[in-house]
């Protein structure tokens, strides 16, 4: 009898308590999408050496990101829309926008430079 009791308590402990646990780290999930929404946005300025649409690539020659502490390289960005790349052309000067951290932002705009 004693060891039905210890097992239901301890049944009763597990399933009670795990709402509690799942809600704090479901709390802790709302903060996700805080360091994305403070996230800043890095500009370039670069000359297109290469396109491929189908994904979702560009590779720009840039000047030094300021922003990103990067010096002049040329390198590939992914864009965050495919409809970006529409009216570029390879050997085209163009300003960009980038948005993410680490080596790999995404390019959220980018147009011919003035």
């Amino acid at each position: 009898m004693k060891n039905n009791f210890v097992t239901a308590a301890f049944t009763s402990f597990v399933f009670l308590g795990a709402p509690s646990a799942f809600a704090a780290d479901m709390g802790n999930m709302s903060n996700m999408g805080k360091s994305e929404q403070t996230e800043k946005t890095a500009h370039g300025i670069g000359v297109i050496k290469a396109i491929d649409v189908k994904q979702k690539t560009i590779n720009l020659a840039h000047q030094p990101i300021k922003e990103l502490n990067w010096p002049a390289m040329t390198m590939g960005f992914i864009v965050a829309d495919e409809k970006l790349l529409r009216g570029l052309m390879v050997g085209e000067q163009v300003s960009f926008d980038l948005k993410g951290s680490g080596a790999a932002p995404v390019i959220t705009g980018i147009r011919p430079a003035k």
